[in-house]
């Protein structure tokens, strides 16, 4: 006869313990499942501005373009979706 699942679980804890090793559990902040916070164009400027001091003009250069890039290509996405 076939051990059940609890049964199963039991005689693995079990082995492990034997073994040296002991059962512990740890919870992590879960990142999906949570709504983006509204935001404001005078508050990402904000904190763009607190996030950007004291990098160069070559990576603001740099950094600028990307944030045009990923807007370009989320605003064809959602015409696409259209």
């Amino acid at each position: 006869m076939d051990n059940t699942t609890a049964e199963r679980q039991r005689k693995y804890k079990e082995r492990m313990y034997k073994a040296g090793f002991k059962q512990t559990i740890v919870w992590v902040k879960r990142k999906d499942g949570k709504k983006p916070e509204k935001m404001s164009m005078a508050e990402f400027v904000r904190q763009l501005k607190k996030l950007t001091s004291g990098m160069d003009r070559e990576t603001l250069t740099r950094l600028f373009n990307l944030l045009i890039k990923i807007a370009k290509s989320k605003k064809e996405e959602e015409k696409l979706k259209k």
